[in-house]
C-alpha cells in the first residue's frame, strides 16, 4: 500500500526554486539548472538567539538519506540549492565553518562540505544578516563541528564512492584519515572525480543588420570530460579532478588553539563543441586548473583571533576554433591563462562584558595580483592577432575595518549591530563604502519568534569578467570582457515570523544598484551576438515566503515551501534597447520523507519543483519543474550506507528563453544533462568524526 501511495504522489508533487547570481549568458537569480533539494519534514529542534536561529542539525537529519554536511545544510528551513549554489529565501548565502569564512564557488563548496560526514556535525546557525565580525556580509549559515581536541589518542577514517549515470557515466570517490589526541589532531583528505558532460542549445535568431533581417537556425552540441570547470557561457561544464587537504590543530591549553591547513586542487578536462545550421563551427578546448592554498589561524583565550591566507591559482588552456559564417571561413588558435596571487591578513578582538554584552572590532586586508594573458593567432599563418591579445598586470586591494556589539534585553529581546568601513582600490578606481548591519530577535510568547534584520553588501566581479578581451565561442557567439564593470551594492530588509518551530512566514525587500549580469546583444554592423557582463541601473525585489511542516503518519512526513517574487529590472544605458521591466513569479516546493522499513533501515524521499514564468533583463523565461527521489539503506551498526538517487526523473527542468525587445529577436531551447541516477556507498571505521577545516575562497576565480 505504501508503494502505491508513493507512486501516486509522484504524479502530483511539484516545487520551485529561486537563485541569485549565476555565470551564464541567459541566467540570473531565477534561471538555473534545478538540482535535487531535500528538506526535512519532521519537527526541527531550534531556538532563537541574538538575531540567529540555532538548529540541532544532527537531530534534524538523523532519519533522512543524508550522507554529508552539504546534504545536511540543504535540510535547513528556507535553504535550497540551484546549480551547486545554496540560497536562503532566494538569495545567495555564505557558508561559515566554526565561525571561519568559507565563501566557495559552487564546485569547491560542494567538495569541502561533501567531504564532511554527518557524524561530525554539532549544530547550524542561520543569520539573514551576518555581523561584521565574520568579515562577510549578507545571509550566512554557520556550521558548527564537534571538537577533536581533548580525546584519547585514536586513528579513524572513512571511504566513499559514487557512480552517476546521465547520458554518460561519472565516478567519484574520497578517503579521509584522522588522528586525534588530547592536544593535537591531524587529518588527510583525498578525493577524485571524473565526469562526462553533454549539453545542447537549439537557437533561432532574427538578426537585423543594415535594415535587413537575417534568419539564423543554429544547433549546438557539446561534450566534455575530466574536471577543469565550465565551458564558455556556463553550459554544462566538466566537473571532478583531484583534491588533497592536509590539516593540523594544536591546543596550547586554556583555549589557545593554532590551526594550519594546506589545500591543493588539480583539474583537467576537454570540451568539444559543434555548431551546425546557418553557421558552422568546430571548437576544442583543452586545459587544466590548479590551486594551492595555505592558511594559518590562531585563537587566544582572551578573545583575539588572527590569521593569514595565501592562494595561488592558475588555469592555462589551449583552444582551436574553425568557424564558417556566410562562406567566410576562419581558423584561430589561442592560448590563455588566469594567474592569481592573493594574500589575506585579518585580526579580530571579542570582549564579553558584564550583563551579557559583547563588543568586537577588527580589520581585514586583502591584496591580489592578476597576471593573466590571452594570445590569439591565425590558424593558417600563425600571426598574432594584436587586437585580441592581451597580457594583464592588474593589482587590487581592499581594507576593511569594523566594529559591533550584541546584547540580550531580558529573555524576550536581543539585538546585534555592527558597522564596517571598506576601502576598495583597483587600477582607475578608489572608493570608500560603509556597511551597517542589524539583527534583532523578539520572543512574543512560547513558540512565537519574530526576527528583523537589515544588511548591506558589495559584490565584486570575477577577475576574468574585467579583462578587456574577446573570446570566440562559435561562429556567431562572442564573449566580451568589460573593464568598466563596477561592483554592485546591496541593501536588504527581512522580517520573519516563526511559529512553534514548524511554520514560518517572511517578507523581504532587496535593492541592488549597479547589479551586474551577462546579457546578449545582436551587433548592428555584423552577424555576431556579443555576450557581456553589464551593470543595471538597479534591481529591486519584493518577496514573501511561507513554510509549513506536516506529518501524515508515523512513516510519512514532509514540508511545503511557497515563494512569491516581484522583480523590477531597469537599465537605461544598455546599447539601444534600454529596458524597465516588471514581473511576478511563483515558486512552489514540497518534499516528502517515507520510513519504509525500520528493520532493515530503509528511508525514501520524493521532492519536486515548479517555477512560473519569469524575466531576466530583456529575456522571458519559460516555466520549469523537477521531480527527484531517493532511497537509502543503513546498516544496523550505522557504519555502512547505500543510497540511490534519481534527479529530474521526468526530464522537465530545461528552460526556453525568448527575446523580443527593440530589434533584438531570438529563441533558445536548453538541452542539458539534468536527468541522472546516482549510486553511492559509504563506510566509516574507528568511530570516525571529521575535524574542522579551513576552506578556500574561490568565488572570483575561474570561469
Amino acid at each position: 500500500m505504501r508503494t502505491v501511495i508513493i507512486f501516486c504522489l509522484c504524479l502530483f508533487t511539484f516545487t520551485v526554486q529561486a537563485q541569485d547570481d549565476v555565470n551564464y549568458t541567459y541566467m540570473d537569480s531565477l534561471f538555473q539548472q534545478l538540482p535535487e533539494v531535500l528538506v526535512k519534514g519532521e519537527r526541527p529542534v531550534v531556538k532563537a538567539e541574538r538575531g540567529k536561529l540555532i538548529y540541532d542539525l544532527p537531530r534534524m537529519v538523523e532519519r533522512l538519506p543524508v550522507n554529508n554536511a552539504y546534504e545536511a545544510v540543504k535540510e535547513l528551513p528556507g535553504i535550497v540549492e540551484q546549480d551547486g549554489n545554496l540560497t536562503l529565501g532566494g538569495r545567495g548565502i555564505t557558508v561559515v565553518i566554526n565561525g571561519k569564512v568559507s565563501t566557495l564557488d559552487k564546485e569547491d563548496l560542494r567538495t569541502v562540505l561533501e567531504n564532511t560526514p554527518v557524524s561530525r556535525l554539532e549544530k547550524a546557525e542561520i543569520m539573514y544578516a551576518a555581523p561584521a565580525r565574520y568579515r562577510i556580509r549578507g545571509a550566512m549559515v554557520n556550521v558548527i563541528l564537534k571538537s577533536n581536541i581533548g580525546q584519547k589518542p585514536a586513528l579513524s577514517g572513512e571511504v566513499a564512492a559514487m557512480y552517476e549515470q546521465s547520458r554518460r557515466e561519472d565516478i567519484a570517490g574520497r578517503g579521509n584519515l584522522l588522528y586525534t589526541s588530547r592536544r593535537f589532531s591531524a587529518d588527510v583528505m583525498y578525493s577524485y572525480g571524473f565526469k562526462h558532460t553533454t549539453f545542447g542549445l537549439d537557437k533561432q535568431s532574427w538578426h537585423t543588420m543594415a535594415g535587413e533581417v537575417h534568419e539564423l537556425d543554429l544547433k549546438t552540441e557539446a561534450k566534455g570530460y575530466g574536471g577543469r570547470g565550465n565551458p564558455p557561457l556556463g553550459g554544462g561544464g566538466s566537473g571532478g579532478g583531484k583534491t588533497l587537504r592536509l590539516g593540523a590543530d594544536y591546543d596550547f591549553g586554556k583555549k589557545n588553539l593554532l590551526s594550519v591547513v594546506y589545500n591543493t586542487q588539480y583539474r583537467y578536462g576537454q570540451d568539444c563543441t559543434k555548431m551546425r545550421g546557418t553557421a558552422h563551427s568546430d571548437k576544442t578546448d583543452d586545459g587544466s586548473r590548479q590551486l594551492h592554498n595555505v592558511t594559518a589561524d590562531y585563537q587566544s583565550s582572551f578573545g583575539l583571533s588572527a590569521g593569514m591566507d595565501f592562494l595561488f591559482f592558475s588555469s592555462p588552456s589551449q583552444t582551436f576554433l574553425q568557424k564558417d559564417m556566410q562562406s567566410v571561413r576562419q581558423t584561430l588558435n589561442y592560448d590563455s591563462n588566469q594567474r592569481i596571487n592573493r594574500w589575506l591578513f585579518y585580526a579580530n578582538q571579542l570582549h564579553s562584558l558584564q550583563g551579557g554584552t559583547e563588543i568586537n572590532y577588527g580589520v581585514k586586508y586583502t591584496t591580489t595580483h592578476d597576471n593573466s594573458y590571452q594570445f590569439y593567432r591565425d590558424g593558417e599563418t600563425g600571426a598574432l592577432t594584436p587586437d585580441n591579445s592581451e597580457k594583464l598586470l592588474r593589482k587590487e586591494y581592499t581594507l576593511n575595518m569594523y566594529t559591533g556589539a550584541s546584547h540580550s534585553f531580558g529573555k524576550k529581546f536581543s539585538a546585534e549591530v555592527s558597522l564596517a568601513a571598506e576601502l576598495y582600490h583597483a587600477e582607475g578606481r578608489h572608493s570608500w563604502m560603509l556597511y551597517p548591519t542589524v539583527n534583532t530577535t523578539y520572543t512574543l510568547a512560547d513558540g512565537h519568534t519574530l526576527q528583523m534584520s537589515f544588511t548591506s553588501n558589495r559584490k565584486y566581479p570575477a577577475y576574468w569578467q574585467l579583462q578587456p578581451i574577446i573570446q570566440y565561442v562559435d561562429s556567431y557567439t562572442e564573449a566580451h570582457g568589460n573593464p568598466d564593470l563596477k561592483p554592485s551594492s546591496n541593501y536588504s530588509l527581512d522580517l520573519n515570523y516563526l511559529y512553534k518551530n514548524k511554520y514560518m512566514i517572511g517578507v523581504n525587500y532587496n535593492y541592488t544598484p549597479d547589479y551586474f549580469v551577462q546579457l546578449p546583444y545582436q551587433l548592428p554592423d555584423r552577424l555576431a551576438e556579443m555576450n557581456q557582463f553589464v551593470n543595471y541601473d538597479f534591481q529591486k525585489r519584493w518577496t514573501i515566503q511561507t513554510m509549513a511542516s506536516y506529518k501524515v503518519s508515523t512513516w510519512w512526513n514532509g514540508r511545503i515551501f511557497a515563494f512569491g517574487l516581484f522583480s523590477h529590472d531597469k537599465n537605461s544605458h544598455f546599447h539601444d534597447i534600454a529596458f524597465d521591466r516588471y514581473k511576478f513569479s511563483v515558486i512552489l516546493n514540497t518534499t516528502n520523507t517515507f520510513i519504509l522499513s525500520k528493520k532493515p533501515n530503509i528511508i525514501g524521499t520524493l521532492a519536486g519543483f515548479y517555477q512560473s514564468r519569469a524575466i531576466q533583463g530583456v529575456y522571458n523565461l519559460s516555466p520549469i519543474c523537477n521531480i527527484s527521489t531517493s532511497l537509502q539503506w543503513t546498516s544496523p551498526d550505522g557504519k555502512t550506507k547505500v543510497i540511490l538517487k534519481g534527479n529530474d526523473i521526468l526530464n522537465t527542468s530545461n528552460m526556453t528563453t525568448r527575446l523580443a525587445w527593440g530589434q533584438q529577436r531570438n529563441r533558445t531551447e536548453m538541452n542539458w544533462d539534468n536527468r541522472s541516477f546516482t549510486f553511492s556507498f559509504l563506510y566509516k571505521f574507528g568511530g570516525y568524526k571529521e575535524k574542522k577545516r579551513t576552506d578556500v575562497d574561490t568565488k572570483r576565480l575561474g570561469r
